[in-house]
């Protein structure tokens, strides 16, 4: 094998200083390379020729999690998107001839054998063409994709973190000739206890560019304050304020009931009642400030529009579910100890629920644009707040379940992937019912292109984050609220680390050399 390299880096090599090699286990054959070139006289390199070792996709997969970063084509500069493998492509024509060939002596089976390779060989040189006006053209659909998320993050992206993370690629593309693992600033890192994660896929995204509900509050209370302001419009953002979080609580009560099953416990029905007496306690103080804001006859107030009569309706929601986890059957919605109104099927009455028309005859058009405020802060909350569940879960799953030695571990593991799991299902509930409000009120269409339909497919932990090294997932790309401004601050910034590493597409050969 050293012989054999040694000889065809010699073959027309002028001007040629770089040489990219590829070998099933070239990263423990390439290791001690050149120290065997040294001790052995018939061996020689020019010593200018700079060796970069890879691996090919169809057998890196099959390595350690670290072999990937370090040597898969993907990640060596100038290489692209190559298999790198030669005979393994014949194996699968072949195998429609195992059952005929099983049955032949040895020299009519070598001799078939024989007949159907150079048929193969045969073929790919009169569809050479064809298949490399393919390539071709995949090449470029998959660069005008990559350039597209690229730009998108790194948009999204402070320019100083830019700059460093370009820093940090040339210097560890620069080093990974000598030390392999310069690579690993592609892979995710985990600090224990803190479980960050590596730096060049790390994206800090900008404060003001998506404020949260809580920006959106103060800056609502600092214009609607002062001697100015009349006394009954006094406090309206907050009374709003607390009306979305009831909503938000609504929800996770709907959730919670729905993961009771038909036969729940005494101690699951307990704590479920003495949810639903709480925030029972809560609609009756929001029902009460809504009379200085609506009117003491809100409720009794004429309209002509017949759809605008709330009261009588239920909460629309709708329960996003985990992809990866079970759909819960229609009769688990069965509670026994429900009573006739329940409080999370309340609708209270927040100015999308009452309507355009009622609010505008309860003169109370001003609180139409304070909640539509808030609820673009609640939706940057809840999807901010996906984001960072996503992470946790994608990264449980790599650091916890996956390396879970016996049961008792594993099941602990598979606890708290399901404890997140409930958190997503929350968070993109809670995401779909504030862009359902939105639109009631009247949301613009740049808004609406911001913030578009959440479908449970969005939902699924990508498989770059839970097994990096897996097969198939090149072409995979993230949802779309992966590349939307949020607020990353907070004790939970760090889960929002970890995005997605750009490999430009682009084709090459097994052995690619470079002046």
């Amino acid at each position: 094998m050293d012989y054999a390299l040694c000889e065809a880096l010699q073959h027309n090599m002028h001007g040629v200083t770089r040489a990219l090699t590829f070998y099933d286990i070239n990263c423990q054959y390439h290791k001690h390379f050149h120290q065997r070139v040294r001790n052995n006289p018939y061996l020689t390199v020019h010593a200018a020729l700079k060796i970069v070792p890879g691996i090919g996709l169809w057998h890196v997969h099959g390595h350690q999690d670290s072999c990937y970063v370090r040597y898969a084509s993907n990640f060596i500069e100038g290489a692209g998107r190559i298999d790198g493998e030669i005979m393994e492509t014949l194996w699968s024509p072949l195998n429609l001839i195992s059952p005929s060939a099983r049955g032949m002596s040895s020299p009519h089976r070598k001799e078939c054998l024989d007949y159907h390779m150079n048929d193969c060989n045969f073929m790919k040189m009169i569809r050479m063409r064809k298949s490399l006006t393919r390539k071709y053209k995949e090449a470029r659909a998959g660069v005008e994709e990559s350039k597209k998320a690229f730009d998108a993050i790194t948009s999204n992206a402070p320019p100083v973190a830019v700059a460093s993370w370009f820093d940090a690629e040339v210097e560890s593309q620069s080093r990974r000739l000598h030390d392999p693992s310069a690579m690993d600033i592609y892979d995710i890192k985990m600090d224990k206890g803190l479980r960050n994660i590596a730096m060049f896929q790390i994206i800090l995204l900008r404060r003001d560019s998506a404020p949260s509900k809580k920006q959106k509050e103060l800056q609502l209370l600092e214009q609607h304050s002062g001697p100015r302001v009349p006394a009954s419009r006094r406090g309206a953002t907050t009374w709003i304020s607390t009306g979305l979080a009831i909503e938000e609580a609504q929800i996770a009560l709907i959730m919670a009931v729905r993961k009771l099953g038909t036969r729940p416990s005494e101690t699951q029905t307990l704590e479920i009642v003495r949810k639903r007496d709480r925030l029972q306690g809560q609609i009756d103080r929001f029902n009460a400030g809504a009379m200085t804001y609506l009117g003491d006859n809100f409720l009794d107030h004429e309209v002509d529009d017949e759809d605008d009569d709330f009261e009588d309706e239920v909460l629309d929601v709708e329960i996003m579910e985990d992809p990866d986890e079970d759909e819960t059957e229609d009769g688990a919605m069965a509670d026994p100890a429900a009573p006739a109104f329940p409080p999370e099927l309340t609708v209270i009455p927040l100015p999308s629920n009452i309507g355009i028309n009622r609010c505008s005859q309860l003169v109370a058009l001003d609180l139409i644009p304070q909640e539509m405020s808030l609820r673009e802060g609640q939706a940057n909350d809840a999807l901010h707040n996906l984001r960072v569940n996503l992470s946790d879960k994608a990264i449980l799953l790599r650091t916890v379940v996956r390396k879970a030695g016996s049961q008792s571990r594993s099941t602990r593991a598979w606890s708290q992937v399901k404890s997140v799991e409930n958190k997503v299902s929350l968070c993109a509930s809670i995401y779909q019912k504030s862009r359902k409000q939105m639109i009631k009120l009247g949301v613009e269409d740049h808004l609406m292109e911001k913030y578009e339909p959440l479908l449970r497919e969005h939902l699924k932990v990508t498989t770059a984050v839970a097994d990096p090294n897996a097969r198939g997932q090149r072409n995979e790309s993230l949802a779309w609220f992966w590349s939307v401004d949020f607020d990353s601050s907070g004790p939970d910034g760090d889960w929002m680390n970890e995005r997605e590493c750009y490999t430009p597409s682009a084709t090459s050969i097994s052995i690619h050399c470079c002046p």
